[in-house]
């Protein structure tokens, strides 16, 4: 018969292997990739304050907005529960994957592009947006609050749960909807290998039935990103690269910029 202490070395050795296999699978986890879309023009401006702030920052940047206004009102209210407080819009707000709803409706003309001043310019147009790209990995030792759903953070159907806990990113996020074939949006230069072409919900299979809620999953930072944490803009086209190019060497920053059509529809 085994001893009490015998018995007791088991267990202990049981809990080192335990640990070894989640150290080594830990290591060997994809490298996950976060991507915000802004209006070119608007680089400047977060080139000169060295940050990409909220909607609610105490000193707010004045930019272009292509979004819905009921949703914006929806996130500025206490629908959501955020793990730090406050509302949705306190949060710098990026998608998981550069293809979404959202993003494809954009491509598709159905959101207005609005001035600083409030201005109507027309169709948000798919040419002139511009990716901010971070791997999520650069956020664990930064210091700032952050936060991750596993749903889109529009609606309550269903109703997203909110993590902070970085370590919990593989099980909280749907990334069998992102990692299925085909590929899409490849940014070899980062590592990034793209994500799944295909994002709309269908009703077979009933994990697909909120495929388009999963893939707009968020990540959110409180208050401000500084571009010292972006790896990378992607942009469409040379015109813009050119573009943004200029501002960049007017800036004391050296953030890469690639072109990458693959990342959005055509």
């Amino acid at each position: 018969m085994v001893g009490f202490a015998g018995l007791l070395d088991n267990v202990i050795a049981s809990f080192d292997v335990m640990s070894f296999f989640a150290e080594a699978l830990g290591a060997n986890l994809p490298d996950r990739f976060i991507f915000r879309q802004v209006y070119y023009k608007d680089i400047e401006v977060f080139l000169v304050d060295g940050e990409v702030r909220s909607k609610n920052h105490e000193h707010p940047q004045l930019c272009h907005q292509a979004s819905y206004q009921s949703i914006v009102d929806r996130r500025g209210s206490p629908l959501f529960q955020m793990p730090d407080g406050g509302v949705v819009n306190d949060y710098v707000p990026f998608y998981f994957s550069p293809i979404t709803s959202f993003t494809f409706t954009i491509f598709r003309g159905n959101v207005d592009l609005m001035s600083p001043e409030g201005d109507n310019l027309g169709p948000a147009c798919e040419e002139d947006r511009v990716f901010l790209v971070a791997k999520v990995e650069n956020f664990r030792d930064s210091g700032l609050d952050f936060c991750f759903s596993d749903f889109a953070l529009n609606s309550n159907a269903p109703l997203p749960v909110l993590c902070g806990d970085l370590d919990s990113l593989e099980e909280h996020v749907h990334w069998d909807m992102f990692d299925e074939y085909p590929y899409k949006g490849r940014i070899e230069e980062l590592g990034y290998n793209g994500v799944c072409q295909y994002f709309k919900s269908m009703d077979d299979p009933p994990e697909r039935m909120t495929r388009s809620q999963k893939r707009m999953a968020e990540f959110l930072v409180r208050s401000a990103v500084p571009l010292g944490l972006i790896d990378c803009l992607i942009v469409k086209s040379e015109t813009i690269r050119d573009k943004l190019e200029q501002m960049m060497d007017a800036s004391v920053w050296d953030i890469p910029i690639y072109v990458k059509p693959g990342c959005y529809y055509q």
